[in-house]
């Protein structure tokens, strides 16, 4: 959730930013989503995912 939906959501004063004190939801991929083609995003290797700031998936060459 970013800033704004989290202002709509009331949730500002614990999400919507990377910040200490505030959740952490986040996903890094092998390459951006945003500059492959499309036909290739759900071969996309996933690095790392953290969910309420817990690691939940590290790959191991990170």
């Amino acid at each position: 959730m970013t800033l704004n939906p989290a202002y709509a959501a009331g949730k500002e004063a614990h999400a919507g930013r990377l910040a200490v004190g505030h959740r952490a939801d986040l996903t890094v991929f092998a390459d951006s989503p945003l500059t492959v083609a499309a036909t290739d995003l759900p071969r996309l290797p996933v690095l790392l995912t953290v969910l309420d700031g817990h690691t939940t998936h590290r790959d191991a060459d990170i």
